[in-house]
This record gives structure tokens, C-alpha cells and sequence, in this order.
């Protein structure tokens, strides 16, 4: 071989190599050793400059081919001009490793398994330092070779516990017994397939469920002593793994194993069962795991478990919404990385972990896909060059500047690839001897250190810049809170504090304010959560009336019972559960925490319904159906996705209870006025008895509708508000022939929507309002109904006749009956006036309000009755009657009758009334939005009377009774000038 050592092709080679002595060092060797291969004999300019590279580039496996000499002919450049598939790796070595297994011979398993993990390396980095393969491809290629191994070595150690132990089995939800299964999930650049040549493997060991371990298969019926239990067997598997994986041998090691990133750390178990992990990520996961499990891949094991646990935590690793300090935190930790980790002098050298190097890109990428990628599910993977492409593609990030960030990365990873292939070291830094550095600059394509230095520079620079950009500057100093940081030796202090915010009992509200940062004392909450759950508690505060400063939210923000709040809140976090990923949805979407307190203090009712529902509110903001109004006709459409249920009761109430939240928050949130809330309360209503009415028809076989179901008073107007009834007639045409049969059709719709179940109601309906009350037939013909009008009924009936709707049912013959209600009530033009009428009718109604005034106003409580008292609704309600009947008008609605009042001149004063009217109606639909009751009554105590005030938006009781007296005052002074008393 001298001959061909001397050769210029040789000669050539090795000059021009980063270390010529290196390299023929090498040479000379292998020559020796190997002078069959078939690189001497081709004596290629291209394979031999492959060798120089590969020789220069890594001392450590130069020695590897002087100790292995055969391995020459793998790295021949017919072998290197593509990368190995995982499936021919994994092909290979389940062709020696399946018998060995059969055999019993692990040992040599597991020698002949190093012996493949050097020679691939080694293949990988002749391909690498020859230019044969970018970042990418040499990445990938090394982790197809860990995945491999790792493989093959639970496989071995698998089959060893099975044979000594027996199988673990566990019990499903049936009682039936199933294996249970296990996986190893790869996290950090083993999850990315991104892994270095010196790569710790971070992992994570996760089995199915808990159960036990048997020699034999359990049946249903009989069940074999038990060996040991399923987290002791896949403990100690996992701990057979780690050794093997970690092994130093003859033929070398396998890998590192990194085991800090489960959850505990160090002192947390080494396996856990599917189910702890959910858990442990509902209560205690922090914002960097998160960002850890974002490359989280099952690599060895069950596939499905893999996949299920993946699954299981797609919403902790890519939340819907996260909190803006969550960048903050990214923030931190590359600081205390900075700060803490890097030895002096060795920030601006770290390629990795250093200013601009690889960990801030990598934290950019992760970054955007923990913010965005719960929305958006095409930045959700787990590798870094691919998430940088779709930020730009979405115009998530300045494509110039992902271009920049990639370009970093690539030329970064190379450097470190060259750090760590010499001598096999776990290295990121650029070394200071001179010699060193030069030999990296050329390894690295660069005439010397210098260009080096300053390509590297200029990179890292661009990312530093880019990383300021995204994630923001480190802040120099917390925001300053206004209550304790500890509660413990701060009682007196806290009540204070919650005195100045208008508790009434401080001493209880700090028992539930403790509970709520520290939780309930028999769990454990992690630090985080207790952070979060201080946030939280300035965030309540803001809300709270403060009579040290004066300050507090906006008037319509301000809570009116920040006891009662806290103590639904404690209600609320109970019900739902997971208290960790609650008050991470909080703090990333404050205004649904807002949204809550102001629910708990605006609703008793509405509070009840979301405790026992927790997801709903949630679930209403983030769809966005907040922001929609619904129509009968929309929610009709809604209703009728249920028509196949088995319990129409119960999807009645479900959707009921749905809509009233949705329609609820709008109103408390001020999405709707009271008109559209009003509004929307009778589209639901109307929607609810239409469906009712097509349930009742089709279980009692008819082809169609037997009768219409006529609304009165607020239904019929088209004015219902939380809490009313529905008042209702059956009417049913002339030939409808057996109305008893009709009857039970009209008996099952009120049944439906009235009775009562264990979810409450939907709408009470009242049909007393049909002719001769309750003694009359629930479904009576329209020629009844007219005759009944027309010769017997009283004159508040007829007056009853000015606020009627077609709803539900026939809507023809619902037509029929409006033409007919028309006729009756325009005392204008009678043509054939009902015998109720007579020329002192309005003198009749003007007595008929006087004595409801009398009889239902409490004495000397008219100051608190809005609807009934002096100036109350119910003036503004006759009022719009009065026209109605008086011109002949059809509008059952009291606001569009006195609007049209107004327009035709018809209304004296008319601006003033509406406004009052308007302002008066509000205050009602608040009081009975509290208690979900026909509450027309304002609390005579001071404390509920304030509570009331503060929710109508007055800043004190005495505001608000001036102000709801001078309301009163205008609409009876225009009721007078109506009826001219």
C-alpha cells in the first residue's frame, strides 16, 4: 500500500482535509490493517476525500475504524450518496435479532445491537462531513438509528420480565381483563427527530392502566395469584431499559438516558399509568411542559397507547388559549438558562444554549405554536424547520425573518454536529484553543477563524434580534401587588383589605380567599397555580367597590356581593375539577373570568346553572355564539337535531338551559339590550312550543297540527323575560272533529315544556286565560272562541285580546283568530262591538288599574313595587292597550304600540314615557334575572336594596331611588293625561 499511499490522488486528499497530519495519521493505519478494502482499490479522488473528511472531522471515529477495519467498505461512497430508511434499519435488525431472541441470547442481542449503532454513526457522519446530506436528513438519520435501537432493547428486556414474571393485565370498564400495554415516548430532539451525535435521549415511560401481574391469563370468573403489581413490573422494566440503553461495554453505549423532564423530576416515579399523567398535567403542568411535550412521539412500545396518550394531552401541550405572561415565562427560563447553566465566559461561545444560538430558535418556534397552535392545527408538530416554514406561510412571522431564523439554525446544528463528532463529547461550545478553532472553520467550509467567527456572529445576532422581537425584553421588575403575598401571619392585614373592598363578612371571605390561592388543604397545589391564582385575585379586586380609593371597575362591571362571588367561585373551581387548567384558562383569557364574577353576582339562577354545568361557559365564549342573535325559526333547527332522542324531556331541558345561558350573558355582558334579550327569550319560547307541539302530533299520529296555539300577554307580545309564564290557548278549527283526542295532544305539549324534572322546567304554561278559565275545555273551536267573545266575556278579556300571537301549531287558523281579535279590539270603528264594550270602557280600565294599584301593592311599600305601585309598569302596559284599543291598532308588543304612539301623535309626552318605560323594564328584567322568579318587587332591607342598585349601575341606593322615582313619576304623569283623571 506505500505505492498507493503516494499517490497524488491520496496526497490530494488528505491537504486539502481541516487536519492533513490527522488524516494521514489515518490513513497510513487503515492501510495496514484493511489493504483489501475496496476504497484503496478504487483509489477515487471522491472516496478518499470522503475518508480525509472523515478522519480530520472526528478522531473519535477514526479509532472506531482502526478497532473495526471491516467497517471500511460501509462508508463506500456507492453507500453514502443517500440516507437509510427507518424501515430498512429496522428491517436489518429484526433479521439476527428475532433468532438471538428465540434463542435466549440477549447478551449478544444486546452486543450485536452497539456493534450496529457504531457502524451507522459512523455512516451517518462520513455522510455528514462529506456533504452528502443537509441538517435535515443527518437529524433524522441519527434518530431512525436511536429509535431503532431503543426498540429493539424494551423488546429485549420485555421478553426477559414476561418469561421471569408473567404478563401484566389490568380490568376494563366492564370488568373484562386486557393486557396492559406500554410505551416509551421520546421527548426534547429524540420526540423532534432532531437528535446530535452526543444527544442525551430524554424520555418518558407510560403504561395503560394499573392491574396486576400473572403467570397466567386471568379470566373472568377466576383470577391467578397475583405476582407483583402493574407499576412495580413496568418500574423495574423501565429500570432493566435504562441500564442496558446506558451500559458502558466493550462495544460502547448505546445512549444517555435523560429522565428530568417527568413530571417530579428526579423524585417523581419513573413510570405512571395513562391516568396519573392526565392528572398530574390538569393540576400541576407548568408552562415548560408544555413546551416539552410539544415533541413528544412514541418511538418504542404499544403504538396505541402512544397514540392515546398523545391524544389524552393534545389540550394541555396546545391549549385553545393561553395566557400573554406565558411568553414571559419562555422568557425567563432562556434567562436563568443564560444566567445559571453557562459557565463565565461561555455565553457568547455556547452555540446551543448561548446569546442567539439554537435554544432561542427553537424557543421562537415553540413559542408561537403553544400561543397559536390550539386554534390553528397546522403549526402543531414537533420539529423545528418545518413549524418555521408554516409561520411564515401563515404570516405568523416576517418570512424574511423565518428565512433568517432557518438559515441560523441549519448553519448552527452543523457546528455543533462538528463540536461533538470528534472526540464524542456532549459539547455546544466553541473551544479557545487556536488550533481547535481552526480546524472547526475549515471544517465548516471557512478559509479561517475569523470568517468563521464572523458568520456565526452575524447569525446569531439576527436571532437574538428576533428573539427580543417575539418574546419580548426581559422585564426588570414585577408589577406591585396590593395584598400580602402570604396569608399566613397576615390575617389582620388581608381583613382589612377585604373590609376596604365591601365585604361583609371579611373573616369568612378570607377562609375562601385562602382556599381559593392555596386550595382546599386535602390536595396539593403546585407553586405554579398558586401564582396564577394571585393574578386572579388583582384581577377580582379590580371588580370589587373599594372605599379607601374610590376605585373600581366601570359602574356596569362593579360587583354588588363579593362574598356571595367568592363563595360561587369556590363552588364553581369544586365543580369543575381541575383547578391548575382552570386558572391557566383564566389567566389566558381573563375575560371569562370576568364574565364569571360578573355572572355569580348578577344571576343566582344563572350561577347554579354554570356550576352544575361548568364546561357551559366556557364553551359559549370560546365558539363565539356569545356574539350571535337567534331567531325561533334558528333555534327551531337547533331543537330539531334532538328529534330521535329517547328522552324528549330531557333534551328540552338540556337545550333550554343551554340557551338560557347563552341568552343570559349576553344580557349581563351588555351584547344585547333589553329589547333584544327580551327578544330572544320569546324566539326561544316560541321555538320550544313549536317543537313541543310537532313531538305531541307525531306520538299521537296526526298528520298534521290540530289546532293553534295562541300566545297572550308577554308571549304574545313577544316581551317574555326570566322567569315568565306562558300564557297560552288551544284553538281549534271548526271540523276538527273529536276534541277530546285533540286534548291529550294539548296535554303532552304542556307536559313537555311544565312538568317537572330533576333538570327543572322549561317554561311554565298557563291556560287559564281560555274562556271560563279553568272549568273551560283546554281546546275549543274558533266559532267557540268567537262566540264566547262576543257575548260573554268580560271587558279585561277583551283587552287580554290586544296582546295576541299566533305561536305554534295551525298558523292559518292562527290568522283566522287574529283577524277575529282584531274586530273585537278596535272600539274606533266597531262594527260589531263585543258585549263587553260600552262608551265608558276606558273609564272601566282606568278602574280596573286602580284597583290592581289597591289590592297587589303591599302598604306602604309602593316605593318598591315597579310593576303594579304609582307609576309602574303596568301604567306603561294600559297605556299601550288603551291606544291599541281606542285607534284600532294591532301591535301586541307594549314598546311598538307606544312607539307608534308616539309616531301618530296619538301619545302625549311620549319621549319621556318610552325612556322611563324603557329605563323601569331593565330594572325589572335585572331583579328577576337574579332568582329566575316573577320578582317584581324591590327588597325592602338596606343590604339586598344596595346589592340591587349596584347591579342596575347606580353607585349608591339613595341615586337609585331618586332616579327610579322620577322614572314613576314620568310615566304616571303621562298615564293621567291618557285617561285624562
Amino acid at each position: 500500500m506505500k505505492s498507493v499511499s503516494k499517490t497524488s490522488v491520496w496526497s490530494k486528499a488528505i491537504h486539502s482535509s481541516a487536519d492533513p497530519q490527522r488524516a494521514q495519521k489515518f490513513f497510513d493505519l487503515l492501510a495496514e490493517i484493511n489493504p483489501a478494502s475496496q476504497v484503496w482499490k478504487s483509489n477515487s479522488a471522491a472516496q478518499l476525500k470522503i475518508l480525509a473528511s472523515l478522519f480530520s472531522g472526528s478522531q473519535a471515529l477514526g479509532n472506531l475504524l482502526v478497532a473495526h477495519p471491516g467497517w471500511l467498505d460501509c462508508i463506500a461512497i456507492e453507500r453514502l450518496e443517500f440516507p437509510r430508511r427507518e424501515q430498512g434499519l429496522r428491517a436489518e435488525v429484526n433479521d439476527w435479532l428475532e433468532p438471538l431472541l428465540e434463542s435466549k441470547n440477549y447478551s449478544g442481542a444486546l452486543s450485536r445491537l452497539r456493534e450496529f449503532k457504531q457502524r451507522e454513526m459512523l455512516r451517518i457522519a462520513a455522510r455528514d462531513l462529506a456533504r452528502l446530506g443537509n441538517v435535515s436528513e443527518i437529524t433524522r438519520d441519527i434518530s431512525d438509528v436511536a429509535d431503532v435501537c431503543l426498540g429493539a432493547v424494551l423488546e429485549i428486556c420485555s421478553r426477559q420480565f414476561t418469561a421471569r414474571f408473567g404478563e401484566p393485565w389490568q380490568r376494563d370498564a366492564n370488568g373484562n381483563w386486557r393486557r396492559t400495554e406500554f410505551c416509551i415516548l421520546g421527548m426534547g430532539k429524540l420526540g423532534g427527530q432532531e437528535l446530535n451525535y452526543s444527544s442525551d435521549v430524554d424520555v418518558l415511560f407510560v403504561y395503560s392502566d394499573e392491574g396486576n401481574v400473572f403467570k397466567e391469563p386471568p379470566a373472568k370468573n377466576k383470577t391467578p395469584r397475583a405476582v407483583m403489581a402493574n407499576h412495580s413490573f413496568f418500574n423495574r422494566l423501565a429500570e432493566a431499559f435504562i441500564a442496558e440503553v446506558s451500559r458502558m461495554a466493550p462495544e460502547g453505549m448505546l445512549f444517555r438516558i435523560d429522565l428530568r423532564l417527568r413530571p417530579e423530576g428526579d423524585s417523581g416515579p419513573l413510570c405512571r399509568s395513562s391516568g396519573s399523567y392526565e392528572n398530574y398535567y390538569a393540576q400541576w403542568g407548568q408552562t415548560w411542559e408544555r413546551m416539552m411535550l410539544l415533541k413528544a412521539r412514541g418511538i418504542a412500545g404499544s403504538r396505541n397507547l402512544a397514540g392515546e396518550f398523545l391524544e389524552m394531552i393534545q389540550p394541555f401541550r396546545y391549549p385553545r388559549s393561553i395566557g400573554g405572561d406565558a411568553l414571559q415565562e419562555i422568557r425567563a427560563m432562556k434567562n436563568r438558562i443564560e444566567h445559571e447553566v453557562l459557565q463565565a465566559g461561555g455565553l457568547e461561545r455556547n452555540v446551543k444554549l448561548g446569546r442567539g444560538g439554537i435554544r432561542e430558535i427553537e424557543f421562537i418556534a415553540q413559542s408561537q405554536q403553544l400561543l397559536r397552535g390550539g386554534k390553528l392545527p397546522f403549526l402543531q408538530g414537533s420539529q423545528t424547520l418545518p413549524t418555521l416554514e408554516k409561520l411564515a406561510q401563515y404570516n405568523l412571522l416576517p418570512e424574511s425573518e423565518a428565512r433568517a431564523l432557518a438559515s441560523a439554525y441549519c448553519f448552527l446544528r452543523d457546528v455543533e454536529h462538528r463540536l461533538q463528532m470528534d472526540e464524542n463529547l456532549q459539547t455546544h461550545t466553541i473551544p479557545e484553543s487556536a488550533s481547535a478553532r481552526e480546524r472547526l472553520a475549515k471544517l465548516m467550509g471557512f478559509k479561517t477563524f475569523r470568517e468563521f467567527d464572523a458568520a456565526r456572529r452575524a447569525h446569531s445576532d439576527e436571532v437574538r434580534n428576533i428573539f427580543d422581537k417575539t418574546l419580548g425584553a426581559e422585564k426588570t421588575g414585577a408589577a406591585r401587588e396590593t395584598f400580602p403575598r402570604e396569608f399566613n401571619g397576615a390575617e389582620s392585614e388581608w381583613k382589612k383589605i377585604l373590609a376596604e373592598h365591601s365585604f361583609r363578612d371579611p373573616e369568612k371571605g378570607l377562609a375562601v380567599l385562602r382556599e381559593f390561592v392555596e386550595g382546599p388543604g386535602y390536595i396539593h397545589v403546585s407553586p405554579r397555580t398558586i401564582e396564577l391564582a394571585r393574578k386572579l385575585l388583582t384581577n377580582f379586586f379590580a371588580h370589587c367597590p373599594n372605599s379607601k380609593t374610590g376605585l373600581a371597575a366601570e359602574k356596569n362591571q362593579v360587583l354588588s356581593d363579593p362574598d356571595r362571588v367568592v363563595t360561587r367561585l369556590d363552588n364553581f373551581i369544586t365543580a369543575y375539577g381541575a383547578r391548575a387548567v382552570l386558572f391557566e384558562l383564566w389567566n389566558s383569557n381573563p375575560g371569562i373570568f370576568e364574565l364569571l364574577l360578573l355572572l355569580f353576582d348578577r344571576s343566582e339562577f344563572l350561577a347554579e346553572l354554570a356550576i352544575r354545568t361548568p364546561d357551559l361557559v366556557d364553551d359559549l365564549v370560546t365558539s363565539g355564539r356569545l356574539r350571535r342573535q337567534k331567531s325561533a325559526a334558528e333555534t327551531l333547527r337547533d331543537l330539531r337535531h334532538g328529534i330521535a332522542d329517547a328522552d324528549q324531556k330531557l333534551w328540552l331541558r338540556r337545550y333550554h338551559q343551554a340557551e338560557l345561558m347563552r341568552i343570559g350573558l349576553r344580557d349581563i355582558l351588555g351584547l344585547a339590550d333589553p329589547e333584544q334579550y327580551l327578544a330572544e327569550l320569546s324566539a326561544l319560547a316560541d321555538a320550544c312550543l313549536q317543537y313541543a307541539v310537532e313531538i305531541a302530533t307525531r306520538k299521537h299520529k296526526f298528520k298534521s297540527p290540530p289546532f293553534v296555539v295562541i300566545g297572550l300577554g308577554k308571549l304574545g307580545g313577544a316581551e317574555i323575560d326570566y322567569g315568565s309564564d306562558l300564557d297560552i290557548i288551544f284553538v281549534a278549527d271548526a271540523n276538527a272533529g273529536n276534541l277530546r283526542k285533540t286534548q291529550r295532544v294539548a296535554v303532552d305539549v304542556m307536559d313537555l315544556l311544565s312538568s317537572r324534572t330533576e333538570m327543572g322546567l322549561v317554561f311554565h304554561t298557563d291556560a287559564r286565560l281560555r274562556p271560563d278559565g279553568e272549568k273551560g275545555l283546554l281546546v275549543n273551536t274558533l266559532g267557540a272562541y268567537e262566540e264566547y267573545y262576543r257575548q260573554r266575556a268580560q271587558l279585561w278579556e277583551i283587552q287580554s285580546l290586544t296582546r295576541t300571537r299566533p305561536i305554534a301549531g295551525d298558523l292559518q287558523l292562527g290568522e283566522k283568530f287574529q283577524q277575529l281579535a282584531a274586530g273585537l279590539t278596535n272600539f274606533k270603528n266597531p262594527d260589531e262591538p263585543p258585549a263587553a264594550f260600552s262608551r265608558d270602557w276606558k273609564e272601566k280600565i282606568h278602574a280596573m288599574r286602580m284597583r290592581i294599584e289597591k289590592e297587589r301593592t303591599q302598604s306602604g311599600k309602593d316605593e318598591l313595587a315597579i310593576k303594579t305601585g304609582k307609576g309602574g309598569l303596568v301604567d306603561a302596559e294600559f297605556i299601550a292597550q288603551t291606544l291599541c284599543l281606542e285607534n284600532g291598532w294591532n301591535h301586541a308588543n307594549t314598546m311598538r304600540a307606544l312607539e307608534h304612539g308616539r309616531e301618530t301623535g296619538a301619545l302625549p309626552d311620549a319621549e319621556k314615557l318610552i325612556q322611563s318605560y324603557r329605563q323601569l323594564r331593565r330594572v325589572e328584567g335585572i331583579l328577576r334575572r337574579w332568582s329566575y322568579e316573577g320578582e317584581t318587587v324591590l327588597p325592602d332591607e338596606p343590604e339586598p336594596f344596595y346589592r340591587v342598585s349596584v347591579r342596575c349601575g347606580f353607585s349608591s341606593p339613595r341615586e337609585f331611588r331618586v332616579t327610579l322615582a322620577a322614572w314613576r313619576k314620568n310615566i304616571r304623569e303621562v298615564y293621567n293625561k291618557v285617561f285624562s283623571t
